[in-house]
Protein backbone atom coordinates (compact mmCIF):
# COMPACT_ATOMS: atom_id res chain seq x y z
CA UNK A 1 0.00 0.00 0.00
CA UNK A 2 1.29 3.42 -0.52
CA UNK A 3 0.73 6.76 0.20
CA UNK A 4 0.02 9.93 -2.09
CA UNK A 5 -1.12 13.40 -2.00
CA UNK A 6 -4.40 13.27 -4.47
CA UNK A 7 -6.57 16.51 -4.88
CA UNK A 8 -4.70 18.35 -2.22
CA UNK A 9 -5.51 14.92 -0.10
CA UNK A 10 -3.11 12.87 1.18
CA UNK A 11 -4.43 9.28 -0.10
CA UNK A 12 -3.79 5.85 1.19
CA UNK A 13 -3.49 3.52 -1.69
CA UNK A 14 -5.41 0.67 -0.19
CA UNK A 15 -4.96 -2.76 -1.91
CA UNK A 16 -5.84 -5.42 0.72
CA UNK A 17 -2.56 -6.83 1.26
CA UNK A 18 -2.40 -6.92 4.70
CA UNK A 19 -5.25 -5.63 7.87
CA UNK A 20 -5.20 -2.16 8.79
CA UNK A 21 -6.49 -2.68 11.96
CA UNK A 22 -3.98 -2.88 15.50
CA UNK A 23 -6.20 -4.75 18.77
CA UNK A 24 -4.65 -2.00 20.63
CA UNK A 25 -7.14 0.74 18.70
CA UNK A 26 -9.86 -1.93 19.85
CA UNK A 27 -12.41 -0.17 22.58
CA UNK A 28 -12.85 -3.28 24.82
CA UNK A 29 -8.84 -3.46 24.70
CA UNK A 30 -8.86 0.19 25.82
CA UNK A 31 -11.47 -0.42 28.52
CA UNK A 32 -9.55 -3.10 29.72
CA UNK A 33 -6.24 -1.01 29.96
CA UNK A 34 -6.69 2.52 30.16
CA UNK A 35 -7.51 4.71 33.15
CA UNK A 36 -8.62 8.12 31.45
CA UNK A 37 -12.18 9.70 30.79
CA UNK A 38 -12.25 10.21 27.36
CA UNK A 39 -11.34 7.29 24.44
CA UNK A 40 -9.89 10.46 22.33
CA UNK A 41 -6.50 11.28 24.86
CA UNK A 42 -4.70 8.01 22.96
CA UNK A 43 -1.47 9.98 23.43
CA UNK A 44 -1.71 9.46 27.18
CA UNK A 45 -2.64 5.81 27.10
CA UNK A 46 -0.63 2.98 28.05
CA UNK A 47 0.33 1.82 23.92
CA UNK A 48 3.23 0.46 22.76
CA UNK A 49 5.23 3.48 20.76
CA UNK A 50 5.09 1.37 17.36
CA UNK A 51 1.02 1.69 18.24
CA UNK A 52 1.54 5.25 18.43
CA UNK A 53 3.35 5.77 15.40
CA UNK A 54 0.59 3.85 13.49
CA UNK A 55 -2.12 5.94 14.95
CA UNK A 56 -0.80 8.94 14.01
CA UNK A 57 -0.23 7.56 10.49
CA UNK A 58 -3.82 7.16 10.44
CA UNK A 59 -4.84 10.47 11.57
CA UNK A 60 -2.48 12.11 8.05
CA UNK A 61 -4.92 9.82 5.92
CA UNK A 62 -7.34 12.65 3.86
CA UNK A 63 -9.05 9.72 1.55
CA UNK A 64 -8.72 6.63 0.66
CA UNK A 65 -8.84 5.10 -2.83
CA UNK A 66 -9.54 1.16 -2.57
CA UNK A 67 -7.72 -0.78 -5.95
CA UNK A 68 -8.89 -2.88 -8.32
CA UNK A 69 -8.71 -6.29 -7.66
CA UNK A 70 -10.39 -5.65 -4.09
CA UNK A 71 -13.13 -7.70 -2.87
CA UNK A 72 -13.70 -6.86 0.75
CA UNK A 73 -13.50 -4.10 3.13
CA UNK A 74 -12.54 -6.18 6.31
CA UNK A 75 -14.00 -5.27 9.72
CA UNK A 76 -12.67 -2.06 11.45
CA UNK A 77 -10.31 -1.38 9.04
CA UNK A 78 -10.30 2.06 9.06
CA UNK A 79 -12.12 2.40 12.53
CA UNK A 80 -11.34 5.77 13.98
CA UNK A 81 -9.67 7.37 11.28
CA UNK A 82 -11.12 10.53 11.98
CA UNK A 83 -9.52 12.88 8.99
CA UNK A 84 -10.38 10.64 5.76
CA UNK A 85 -12.66 13.22 4.14
CA UNK A 86 -13.43 10.56 0.75
CA UNK A 87 -13.55 7.02 -0.17
CA UNK A 88 -13.48 5.84 -3.71
CA UNK A 89 -14.26 2.74 -3.93
CA UNK A 90 -12.51 0.13 -7.21
CA UNK A 91 -15.97 -1.70 -8.68
CA UNK A 92 -14.47 -4.94 -7.70
CA UNK A 93 -15.62 -4.67 -3.82
CA UNK A 94 -18.67 -6.31 -3.02
CA UNK A 95 -18.80 -6.46 0.69
CA UNK A 96 -18.18 -3.74 3.11
CA UNK A 97 -17.78 -5.32 6.58
CA UNK A 98 -19.22 -4.20 10.16
CA UNK A 99 -17.56 -1.06 11.69
CA UNK A 100 -15.37 -0.52 8.54
CA UNK A 101 -15.71 3.49 8.45
CA UNK A 102 -16.51 3.77 11.98
CA UNK A 103 -16.37 7.20 13.79
CA UNK A 104 -14.90 8.75 10.67
CA UNK A 105 -16.21 11.96 11.76
CA UNK A 106 -15.01 14.02 8.62
CA UNK A 107 -15.98 11.91 5.97
CA UNK A 108 -18.38 13.35 3.62
CA UNK A 109 -18.15 11.63 0.54
CA UNK A 110 -18.33 7.69 -1.06
CA UNK A 111 -18.41 6.49 -4.47
CA UNK A 112 -19.72 2.83 -4.01
CA UNK A 113 -18.62 0.13 -6.14
CA UNK A 114 -21.12 -0.71 -9.22
CA UNK A 115 -21.27 -4.38 -7.64
CA UNK A 116 -21.44 -3.69 -4.27
CA UNK A 117 -23.62 -6.75 -2.36
CA UNK A 118 -23.23 -5.99 1.17
CA UNK A 119 -22.98 -3.38 3.59
CA UNK A 120 -22.18 -4.44 7.28
CA UNK A 121 -23.78 -2.80 10.81
CA UNK A 122 -22.15 0.41 12.29
CA UNK A 123 -19.80 -0.16 9.11
CA UNK A 124 -20.31 4.40 8.59
CA UNK A 125 -21.55 5.41 12.23
CA UNK A 126 -20.88 8.96 12.82
CA UNK A 127 -19.61 9.65 9.78
CA UNK A 128 -20.54 13.08 8.11
CA UNK A 129 -22.05 11.60 5.08
CA UNK A 130 -24.77 13.96 3.55
CA UNK A 131 -25.61 11.72 0.66
CA UNK A 132 -25.49 7.84 0.17
CA UNK A 133 -26.14 6.24 -3.58
CA UNK A 134 -26.41 2.38 -3.41
CA UNK A 135 -26.28 0.34 -6.61
CA UNK A 136 -28.79 -2.22 -8.37
CA UNK A 137 -26.10 -4.64 -6.80
CA UNK A 138 -26.41 -3.94 -3.43
CA UNK A 139 -28.79 -6.92 -1.10
CA UNK A 140 -28.06 -6.20 2.69
CA UNK A 141 -27.72 -3.21 4.24
CA UNK A 142 -27.56 -4.07 7.85
CA UNK A 143 -28.66 -2.73 11.17
CA UNK A 144 -27.10 1.07 12.42
CA UNK A 145 -25.07 1.25 8.79
CA UNK A 146 -25.52 5.01 8.72
CA UNK A 147 -26.61 5.32 12.97
CA UNK A 148 -25.42 9.13 14.04
CA UNK A 149 -24.53 10.29 10.24
CA UNK A 150 -26.09 13.38 11.22
CA UNK A 151 -26.28 15.68 8.17
CA UNK A 152 -27.53 12.65 5.76
CA UNK A 153 -30.74 13.30 3.97
CA UNK A 154 -30.45 11.80 0.85
CA UNK A 155 -30.18 7.85 1.04
CA UNK A 156 -31.22 5.98 -1.90
CA UNK A 157 -31.59 1.96 -1.87
CA UNK A 158 -32.91 -0.35 -4.57
CA UNK A 159 -36.66 -2.07 -3.76
CA UNK A 160 -34.94 -5.31 -3.32
CA UNK A 161 -32.25 -4.64 -0.89
CA UNK A 162 -32.77 -6.02 2.78
CA UNK A 163 -32.51 -3.24 5.60
CA UNK A 164 -31.90 -4.11 9.12
CA UNK A 165 -33.21 -1.89 11.81
CA UNK A 166 -32.41 1.45 12.58
CA UNK A 167 -30.16 1.86 9.50
CA UNK A 168 -30.72 5.93 9.32
CA UNK A 169 -31.55 6.82 13.53
CA UNK A 170 -29.90 9.80 14.41
CA UNK A 171 -29.89 11.37 10.56
CA UNK A 172 -31.76 14.25 9.54
CA UNK A 173 -33.35 12.11 6.70
CA UNK A 174 -35.14 10.12 10.10
CA UNK A 175 -36.47 13.42 11.21
CA UNK A 176 -38.21 13.87 7.92
CA UNK A 177 -39.78 10.68 8.36
CA UNK A 178 -43.17 10.05 9.70
CA UNK A 179 -41.97 7.43 11.58
CA UNK A 180 -39.30 6.68 14.41
CA UNK A 181 -36.99 3.79 13.83
CA UNK A 182 -36.83 1.45 16.63
CA UNK A 183 -35.08 -1.52 17.12
CA UNK A 184 -37.65 -3.50 19.44
CA UNK A 185 -41.14 -2.29 16.99
CA UNK A 186 -43.00 -2.52 13.91
CA UNK A 187 -42.01 1.51 13.43
CA UNK A 188 -38.36 0.25 11.82
CA UNK A 189 -40.59 -1.70 9.33
CA UNK A 190 -42.20 1.31 8.40
CA UNK A 191 -39.14 3.14 8.33
CA UNK A 192 -37.21 1.04 6.17
CA UNK A 193 -40.44 0.86 3.81
CA UNK A 194 -41.09 4.72 3.81
CA UNK A 195 -36.81 4.93 2.54
CA UNK A 196 -37.83 2.67 -0.49
CA UNK A 197 -40.99 4.03 -1.53
CA UNK A 198 -40.93 7.65 -0.58
CA UNK A 199 -40.38 8.41 -4.44
CA UNK A 200 -42.58 6.25 -5.57
CA UNK A 201 -45.66 7.68 -7.52
CA UNK A 202 -46.38 9.20 -10.43
CA UNK A 203 -45.63 13.00 -8.83
CA UNK A 204 -42.00 11.81 -8.31
CA UNK A 205 -41.59 10.54 -11.52
CA UNK A 206 -38.59 12.90 -11.69
CA UNK A 207 -36.88 12.34 -8.40
CA UNK A 208 -36.67 8.53 -9.46
CA UNK A 209 -34.96 9.14 -12.31
CA UNK A 210 -32.55 12.01 -10.91
CA UNK A 211 -31.85 9.63 -8.02
CA UNK A 212 -31.45 6.24 -10.24
CA UNK A 213 -28.04 4.39 -10.63
CA UNK A 214 -26.77 6.54 -13.48
CA UNK A 215 -29.79 8.41 -14.70
CA UNK A 216 -30.58 8.18 -18.35
CA UNK A 217 -30.64 11.65 -20.10
CA UNK A 218 -33.85 11.05 -22.33
CA UNK A 219 -35.70 9.18 -19.48
CA UNK A 220 -35.14 12.81 -17.48
CA UNK A 221 -35.80 15.01 -20.66
CA UNK A 222 -39.14 13.31 -21.19
CA UNK A 223 -40.50 13.56 -17.69
CA UNK A 224 -39.08 17.33 -17.99
CA UNK A 225 -40.91 17.67 -21.45
CA UNK A 226 -44.25 16.68 -20.19
CA UNK A 227 -44.24 17.94 -16.44
CA UNK A 228 -41.83 21.57 -17.22
CA UNK A 229 -39.06 22.80 -15.31
CA UNK A 230 -40.97 23.37 -12.19
CA UNK A 231 -40.20 19.41 -11.39
CA UNK A 232 -37.09 19.70 -10.61
CA UNK A 233 -38.50 22.20 -7.69
CA UNK A 234 -41.14 20.03 -5.96
CA UNK A 235 -40.30 18.04 -2.92
CA UNK A 236 -40.55 14.92 -1.48
CA UNK A 237 -42.17 13.79 1.73
CA UNK A 238 -38.55 14.05 3.20
CA UNK A 239 -38.12 17.86 1.63
CA UNK A 240 -35.35 16.84 -1.38
CA UNK A 241 -35.55 17.91 -4.88
CA UNK A 242 -34.88 16.43 -7.93
CA UNK A 243 -31.68 18.82 -8.21
CA UNK A 244 -30.38 17.84 -4.82
CA UNK A 245 -30.89 14.22 -6.17
CA UNK A 246 -29.28 14.92 -9.25
CA UNK A 247 -26.38 16.93 -7.70
CA UNK A 248 -25.62 14.65 -4.95
CA UNK A 249 -25.67 11.33 -7.22
CA UNK A 250 -22.02 10.09 -7.85
CA UNK A 251 -23.12 8.11 -10.99
CA UNK A 252 -24.70 10.67 -12.88
CA UNK A 253 -22.69 11.76 -15.60
CA UNK A 254 -25.30 14.62 -16.31
CA UNK A 255 -26.22 17.95 -14.51
CA UNK A 256 -29.34 19.87 -14.34
CA UNK A 257 -27.84 22.83 -16.62
CA UNK A 258 -27.41 20.81 -19.31
CA UNK A 259 -30.95 19.09 -19.21
CA UNK A 260 -32.54 22.81 -18.85
CA UNK A 261 -30.39 23.86 -21.87
CA UNK A 262 -31.61 20.87 -23.86
CA UNK A 263 -35.19 21.92 -23.02
CA UNK A 264 -35.07 25.59 -24.14
CA UNK A 265 -33.34 24.58 -26.98
CA UNK A 266 -36.02 22.48 -28.23
CA UNK A 267 -38.58 24.83 -27.08
CA UNK A 268 -36.38 27.72 -29.27
CA UNK A 269 -36.45 25.13 -32.32
CA UNK A 270 -32.70 25.10 -32.53
CA UNK A 271 -32.76 21.62 -30.48
CA UNK A 272 -32.24 18.39 -31.97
Amino acid sequence: MKVATVDGLLTLFYDGSKPLFNDELNDEWWDAHQQHTTKDDWEEWNLSEECREYWRERLTWQQIIIEEGVTEIPEMTFVKCYNIKRVIFANTVIRIEEYAFLTCRSLVFCKFPINLEYIGEFAFFECDLYSVFTPPSCREICQRAFWNCKNLSILNVPQETQLGRCIISGTALAKSSPFQPNANSRGNDDMNTWIKTMNHGEAFALHRACSSFQPLKQVLYNIIEEKGLKAFKEKNSAGITPSQYLNENPYSELTEKEIIHDYVMKLMGEGE
